[in-house]
């Protein structure tokens, strides 16, 4: 059974006095869990728009959305949410750290939406800030931090729940080469020493073949749907 199965999935936008706009035109994919799967696009392709639906955190107009086997199209907001903090980790271009507030605290906010005792979050939180190699930095706040650590920061946040899926929306995107690198490597090993899920957002294609399976979106599209080492685009 997939961990993710969608099908004739359709995103328009309708405005006032306007002709309608089709974001995402009949997708249809499957992501099995354990997979590391890359979507790339350019710029207006329906890449973030894809990952915002698949992440529970927008609906599509039409189609089917199954997760874990089950449907989620007729869960309620409430529902989705409960289900969004359970079982999906997020981590984004610009990071979406709390600035005020440490290492520490950044990463123990999605275990207060959890079902997760709180005697367990400092513990829970800093295995993960350890495992990407920012102990030393547990009570900083971010404004003393590299762009490289802040993103791991993000990492360690999207882990703390331990969540079946992780969505990285082009995570690379503010940061410099090595930094980049960096977080491309921590999100391969997730992936292969861990056995995490992983569903990559790029428009990078040399970082897309960090994944081991691309889906390349053009026009809200699926134009290519198979193994990295395969890509030629």
């Amino acid at each position: 059974m997939p961990l993710i199965e969608i099908k004739n999935l359709e995103k328009t936008f309708f405005e006032e006095d306007s002709s309608p706009t089709y974001v995402l035109r009949g997708i249809n994919l499957t992501i099995d869990k354990g997979e590391f799967v890359a979507i790339v696009g350019p710029s207006g392709s329906g890449k973030s728009t894809l990952l915002q639906i698949l992440g529970l955190l927008d609906r599509p107009t039409s189609g089917t959305y199954t997760f874990q086997g089950k449907s989620v199209d007729s869960y309620s907001d409430d529902e989705q949410a409960e289900l969004r903090n359970r079982a999906l980790g997020f981590i984004f271009q610009s990071f979406n750290l709390l600035p005020r507030v440490s290492v520490l605290e950044n990463v123990k906010l999605p275990l207060a939406y959890s079902s997760i005792s709180p005697k367990l979050w400092d513990a829970q939180a800093k295995k993960q800030i350890t495992a990407v190699g920012l102990d030393h930095r547990m009570e900083h706040e971010p404004a003393q931090l590299s762009g490289g650590e802040r993103q791991r920061v993000a990492i360690a946040r999207a882990l703390v729940i331990n969540p079946e899926i992780i969505f990285a929306d082009e995570p690379t995107g503010n940061l410099d080469s090595a930094s980049g690198k960096n977080v491309m490597n921590i999100l391969r090993r997730l992936h292969e020493e861990e056995g995490h899920t992983v569903v990559l957002i790029t428009h990078d294609k040399s970082i897309a073949r960090t994944a081991d399976r691309i889906i390349s979106i053009h026009d809200g599209e699926v134009v290519w749907d198979g193994r990295a080492s395969d890509f030629t685009e």
